[in-house]
């Protein structure tokens, strides 16, 4: 089976917490799926062990959370994890999701250079919103980013090519953008803000082909570029 690695940093930092938690669950649809995983929480997800899995496993599948500027996402506690024409040569063979502010900007381009099959990420701040009140694992206010994040995964999973995953990403935005517009719920208004906000800067790069079956090789040909026209909270630098 083909191998998923996740990069899920964690050390107290608000927007993190998130971030692992949503992509944690991508891990659960890992694994129910039968693909192998190797998931790097926390004091884990440091550079050294991420190139480290990539170097020794392959992983057709990675998926990044992070705090993250135009050419850089970084890993535990702010440390860099990947750099546009440093470092991004690792990615090379991959297909990955990030889930960081901007870094469809000048990172994920440089990764396609380097021989990445494709990515999704965003080419703006990713914003969402919270209420504290509540758990992570409960946060009413937080789940339309969370089912975007899970969505965009899981089509990842099941074998979906480039296009299909972005207009799925697309098309969860726009389920909740639909959702919220008559709602009544106090934070509809900003809730919908940000989704719009997000949509706009999806971004997917790479190749029209390429995609993770269950038991065969990923194949690549083509390029294209996709690009969609009360705690406000952002994964940037």
């Amino acid at each position: 089976m083909p191998t998923v690695l996740f990069s899920r940093p964690d050390w107290g930092d608000l927007a993190m917490q998130y971030g692992s938690h949503w992509t944690g669950l991508g891990v659960q649809e890992a694994v129910k799926r039968g693909f192998d995983v190797i998931d790097l929480y926390g004091e884990d997800a440091t550079q050294d062990k991420v190139f480290a899995a990539i170097e020794t496993y392959r992983p057709e599948v990675v998926i990044i959370a992070g705090h993250g500027n135009p050419d850089t996402v970084t890993c535990q506690e702010l440390a860099v994890l990947l750099k546009a024409c440093q470092n991004d040569e690792i990615m090379t063979g991959t297909i990955s999701h990030f889930l960081s502010c901007s870094v469809g900007q000048l990172l994920l381009p440089s990764l396609i250079t380097k021989g990445a099959n494709w990515t999704i990420g965003y080419a703006v701040d990713f914003q969402f919103m919270i209420n504290p009140e509540f758990a992570i694992e409960e946060d009413p206010v937080a789940l339309p980013f969370r089912e975007v994040t899970v969505e965009i995964i899981k089509k990842i999973l099941d074998g979906a090519k480039l296009k299909d995953t972005w207009n799925a990403g697309i098309a969860k935005c726009d389920e909740w953008i639909n959702k919220l517009w008559n709602s009544t719920d106090p934070y509809a208004a900003d809730m919908i803000a940000c989704l719009k906000h997000n949509k706009s800067g999806m971004i997917g790069l790479g190749s029209e082909e390429a995609y993770i079956p269950t038991r065969i090789t990923i194949t690549a040909s083509g390029q294209i570029l996709l690009l969609a026209g009360l705690a406000w909270v952002f994964l940037t630098g």
